[in-house]
């Protein structure tokens, strides 16, 4: 009993918070009735902004970023935040959430070319392996939208392919500046930098926010901005530092899975064939990305044995 009290204390904060994201996507799709894209990712990082800086200046951790740090708190601030979550919201309008949130979760399509692009890196046969997966996955579950030809769809799509473009550049950048490391002090900074242009965008682009006079609305923006974005952050961000790699992607790949399973639940989202196998494929990308690295180090380990 003890043992299993000691394994939910370590693992039990991650499990809630890849739940409280998977839940996030068909509650964006919900608020959505209520606000804009701009308006509601606006509010959901505006909101877990304040809440970061009330819980941190409570903690005794709220500080300001360094010279070093500013740049990757802009970098996520701007693209993992802002740029990911606009693209995304406005792909929500045409995209059922579900298939959504596998696409833009998708990021490895993108980051593992850029590391042998930007950064020097020599992929081995294994992370080649995994790519290929990935981009199967991903045509697997796009392919619906061109058989028969559906426009507003595909430009869903390719704003989904868009948010998970940013959210791997931002990936990218964080990679080449290792060095430096973003714990949950920063959160306040970047949900405020991702606050200002979707503050700014939302306000020129679709008036006044007049949907906050709507009751409905709050407990929508305190879910995707308190609850999913700075608490979870801030929870996230600690347990992927004190986790092995392997478990953080894999838990990572659950968000998406939960997000189709809630869709499905409450949006009728229909778990058809070709999104099941897409998933399939992408989740044997991260399995083969993931576990890549260990397995020359457990072939060693067997030949010393021997």
């Amino acid at each position: 009993m003890a043992q299993q009290q000691s394994v939910w204390g370590r693992f039990g904060p991650l499990v809630g918070a890849v739940a409280i994201w998977g839940g996030n996507w068909p509650v964006m799709k919900l608020g959505l009735g209520h606000m804009s894209p701009l308006w509601l990712a606006a509010s959901r990082f505006a909101s877990a902004a304040l809440l970061s800086v009330v819980v941190l200046a409570v903690l005794g951790r709220l500080r300001r970023p360094t010279r070093a740090e500013w740049p990757l708190v802009a970098g996520v601030g701007l693209l993992q935040m802002g740029a990911f979550t606009a693209l995304a919201l406005w792909a929500l309008q045409y995209v059922p959430p579900g298939r959504a949130s596998i696409i833009a979760y998708a990021t490895s399509i993108w980051v593992i070319p850029l590391s042998s692009l930007l950064l020097r890196e020599r992929l081995n046969g294994v992370q080649w392996v995994a790519t290929l997966l990935s981009y199967a996955g991903i045509g697997v579950i796009v392919a619906p939208a061109f058989s028969p030809w559906q426009p507003q769809l595909v430009v869903g799509l390719a704003m989904l392919l868009g948010a998970s473009f940013a959210w791997a550049c931002n990936i990218i950048q964080l990679r080449a500046q290792r060095h430096v490391r973003l714990g949950a002090e920063m959160i306040p900074w970047q949900t405020a930098v991702a606050t200002v242009p979707l503050l700014a965008l939302a306000w020129l682009h679709d008036g006044a926010p007049a949907f906050l006079a709507d009751a409905a609305v709050w407990p929508l923006i305190a879910y995707t901005g308190p609850l999913a974005t700075a608490l979870t952050f801030i929870v996230v961000l600690g347990m992927t530092q004190r986790m092995p790699p392997v478990a953080t992607s894999i838990a990572m790949l659950c968000v998406p899975l939960i997000g189709l399973l809630i869709s499905a639940l409450v949006f009728q989202e229909r778990l058809s064939g070709d999104l099941i196998a897409g998933l399939a494929l992408i989740a044997a990308s991260v399995l083969v990305s993931a576990l890549g690295g260990r397995l020359p180090r457990l072939g060693a380990l067997a030949r010393s044995a021997a």
